[in-house]
């Protein structure tokens, strides 16, 4: 579904992403983790276009992503949802008019039906009482509930996911993961940049560990936490997973 070929991403003397590559398949739950500055935010921002490579090839449905391609960017967009880390609400905006917005200009739906739709979303994301309200007037974590109902309201193929939770205070950090494994076991195809041990490892199918641009290392998330084979994963996880 989706191909990363010898991705390479470089900021000035930087080299953020260096030679990744990564296939995932319909229907996968691929967590992407890794210390700070390792790259992962990077390489998933490359699959839909916020970041041009300087070498390599993403291939959406088997068709390579031309980034100057202006219709082709667009169209691919369609497809894959992104959740930001700072949940990119229009502030001017109600809830239901955040979730109705691309709808009604990007999908040409009348309002009446997209509607329809995000009242259906909040009401899955347990948000149906506060369509009416401003960002403003949210917790950080019904934000980011808000954000995936607005992602789901385009009916995404793939939901990228960049550290979802990292914004976030400790206890709201549950009500976003559990929307999170609801939409897993909906089926949905997700790549989540995260911090999320847990989650990554009762959630994922496959889990990426990443490291100064490269990936390191990738398995099951049975693999990856309990044998892991690379020293440098080894150390990450001894520091991130207190027993």
């Amino acid at each position: 579904m989706i191909k990363l070929e010898n991705i390479t991403k470089q900021f000035e003397e930087l080299h953020a992403v260096k030679n990744a590559s990564l296939h995932i398949k319909k229907g996968e739950i691929v967590c992407v983790i890794g210390p700070s500055g390792s790259g992962k935010s990077t390489l998933i921002r490359c699959i839909n276009g916020l970041e041009v490579p300087e070498k390599g090839a993403v291939y959406i449905d088997g068709q390579r992503l031309q980034y100057e391609n202006e219709g082709q960017l667009e169209e691919t967009r369609a497809k894959l949802g992104f959740v930001f880390q700072h949940f990119n609400l229009f502030p001017h905006m109600t809830v239901l008019e955040n979730l109705t917005l691309a709808p009604i200009q990007v999908l040409k739906k009348e309002k009446g039906e997209a509607d329809a739709l995000a009242e259906q979303l909040l009401e899955r994301v347990d948000l149906l009482d506060k369509k009416d309200v401003y960002p403003a007037q949210l917790s950080g974590g019904q934000k980011q509930r808000v954000a995936i109902a607005r992602c789901l309201a385009m009916q995404p193929e793939v939901i990228l996911f960049d550290e979802p939770t990292s914004a976030l205070d400790p206890e709201m950090i549950g009500e976003v993961l559990d929307v999170m494994q609801e939409l897993a076991q909906s089926g949905m195809t997700m790549v989540v940049v995260t911090h999320e041990m847990g989650f990554a490892r009762r959630v994922g199918t496959r889990v990426v560990f990443m490291d100064q641009g490269e990936i390191v290392e990738t398995g099951t998330p049975e693999q990856v936490f309990e044998n892991p084979k690379s020293p440098r994963l080894q150390e990450f996880l001894s520091k991130v997973i207190r027993s």
